[in-house]
């Protein structure tokens, strides 16, 4: 058998929905009473009944059993969304007497505003286990349902809780999707979370919580004093609390019922079980806790956090329960105090009482609590580590007035710290100064150069044809007043250009040299880019043709002539070859 009909099999073996468990399903959802008022009939979600109202209906008006107020009552709108107030319940039911919601059928359209669904879980003690059933409900009231038909319910989970042993088997909410596999907890929580887990993913509106439907079954089960009913059901893993119940029914009722929910709420949605302050192996209270009888009594008497156990186990006995107590309650930080206390070399009390000795300081408000005093503690040692005072003395580590120590140790830091700051402001300063100098000195240096460049450029890229010529800049500015006439960016490569490190080229027209018309960027005997008046572009929108189609034919030759050499004649134009039919 696979392990997909094995879980199938466990599905099929659990207890079927009773009459009384799928109203309670049904009593989840919003209870309408839709009226026709022109034919007077209505259909109750609640009950599900339905009843054309006859005047003898209206003569007989009890409070139980008032068909008038339904007629008359007026109809209650949706909310547009769901952060609108839902609408309330007006009137009772006259069948059943619950409060319903009035809706007139002509005013509500297609009624697909009302589908709504809810997530339950339902409890059985049945065949010698617990049974737990998950089910996603949905109800609909569109065309093609009825007006008072039942909920539908789709079962995703399925639950068997025995002592020592806890089983499910899950599916999918959506489509027909098979049961998977049977997950076991067949032993008590070692490390992590439980095996045991909610089916829900759908609907994660309404959270992860869930209805739980039958809780009164439990009282027949093996689980009857684990004051499941007081475990808060709204938000939180009700199926997980039974999977521990199956483990630890002793000592969840020892602590359910000693005020300690959140030590339980621990164990079943994370997993942690405090074991160094409780020992889940025994029931009784005092011997877990490891307490004696007057401590126990003690820890009873307050507020029951479970981390006042924790100081008292960290500290290994050597101090009282009850300074403990007094020490949690004047806001200590146990875990922040004790890795101060490890990284100094101080013995955790010795701290916890010099910090508590500084709360309550007049002049210093900010150490109202132990864990404020710790705060303002580190805040002292790291402007004395910075400022190297003598640490390993301990009138230094731990000064008898913590407020003044303080004050003055981090004012030698601050001012420190300004002395830094300043001084790497006016080095920063001196580097971009240095920088800029260097810039400049190199630009002028390569404009003083550029000549040379530019017989090299001219003599390579210089070329003229059909009317037009290329030729290479004569410096810096006519790339700049280039840039500035045709209104493209051409003047950011004006410094590039002159370093040798792109190669900025003017198209212009013979007739007229010194009108910028077309400007080209080469890298080499590669064309990188050519344009025009503000790259043909106007408002986002090409306004005149690409000048690489225009002067393909004359841009073409030009590269042609590159790529085979700029050779030129004696008297220095190029030397291109001869079209054919073009006598010699």
């Amino acid at each position: 058998m696979t392990e997909q009909e094995k879980a199938e099999r466990f599905a099929k073996s659990a207890p079927p929905l009773r009459d009384g468990e799928l109203e309670a399903i049904n009593a989840l959802f919003p209870a309408y009473i839709f009226r026709r008022s022109g034919t007077e009939e209505i259909w109750t979600t609640c009950c599900h009944e339905y009843k054309v109202v006859g005047t003898s209906d209206m003569m007989v008006s009890t409070p139980d059993r008032n068909f008038m107020a339904v007629m008359y009552e007026p109809h209650q709108r949706e909310p547009r969304n769901r952060w609108c107030d839902s609408p309330k319940p007006n009137v009772k039911c006259p069948f059943c007497g619950k409060p319903v919601i009035v809706k007139e059928l002509r005013y509500t359209g297609k009624r697909e505003n009302l589908s709504s669904y809810r997530r339950a879980v339902v409890l059985r003690w049945y065949r010698g286990a617990l049974w737990a059933r998950a089910y996603d409900c949905s109800k609909h009231y569109s065309v093609g349902y009825d007006l008072d038909g039942e909920p539908s319910c789709k079962l995703v989970g399925v639950y068997r809780f025995r002592p020592g042993l806890a089983e499910e088997t899950t599916r999918s909410w959506y489509g027909n999707s098979p049961f998977g596999y049977i997950q076991r907890q067949d032993g008590p929580l070692a490390k992590g979370k439980w095996h045991i887990h909610s089916p829900f993913y759908a609907n994660a509106d309404y959270g992860i919580g869930y209805d739980v439907i039958g809780l009164d079954e439990i009282q027949e089960s093996p689980f009857r004093y684990c004051c499941a009913a007081d475990f808060n059901l709204k938000g939180s893993r009700f199926l997980e609390f039974l999977t521990a119940c199956c483990f630890y029914p002793r000592q969840i009722e020892m602590l359910m019922k000693s005020g300690m929910n959140d030590v339980v709420r621990d164990l079943v949605d994370r997993g942690v079980k405090h074991a160094t302050v409780i020992n889940w192996d025994e029931p009784n209270p005092a011997k877990a806790f490891g307490l004696n009888r007057q401590d126990m009594k003690l820890f009873l008497g307050t507020n029951r956090d479970i981390q006042i156990l924790e100081l008292h186990k960290k500290l290994k006995g050597r101090i009282p329960l009850a300074t403990c107590v007094e020490w949690m309650s004047r806001g200590l930080d146990i875990r922040g105090t004790f890795q101060a206390a490890k990284k100094w070399n101080l013995a955790p009390e010795r701290l916890i009482r010099y910090l508590d000795d500084k709360v309550g300081c007049a002049r210093y408000g900010g150490m109202s609590t132990i864990g404020s005093a710790l705060r303002y503690w580190g805040d002292y040692l790291t402007a004395a580590e910075a400022m190297t005072y003598p640490l390993h003395r301990e009138n230094v580590l731990l000064p008898r007035n913590l407020g003044e120590a303080h004050d003055k140790a981090t004012g030698e830091h601050r001012e420190k710290l300004a002395r830094e700051r300043a001084a790497q402001d006016r080095e920063r300063e001196r580097r971009l100064k240095a920088a800029e100098a260097e810039r400049i000195r190199q630009a002028q240096q390569a404009e003083k150069e550029y000549d040379k460049l530019r017989e090299k450029l001219e003599k390579k890229y210089g070329f003229s044809m059909d009317g037009f010529v290329i030729r290479v800049p004569k410096g810096k500015d006519e790339i700049l007043a280039e840039g500035r006439q045709l209104k493209h960016c051409v003047g950011g490569y004006a410094d590039r250009h002159i370093l040798g490190k792109t190669t900025i080229l003017f198209m212009r027209k013979v007739k007229k040299p010194d009108e910028p018309w077309l400007t080209i960027e080469m890298n080499g005997n590669k064309l990188v880019q050519i344009h025009g008046f503000k790259n043909e572009i106007v408002n986002g929108r090409r306004a005149a043709p690409d000048p690489r189609e225009v002067y393909r034919e004359y841009v073409d030759t030009w590269l042609d002539w590159l790529q085979k050499g700029s050779r030129r004649d004696k008297k220095g134009n190029p030397k291109l070859p001869k079209k054919k039919g073009v006598a010699a």
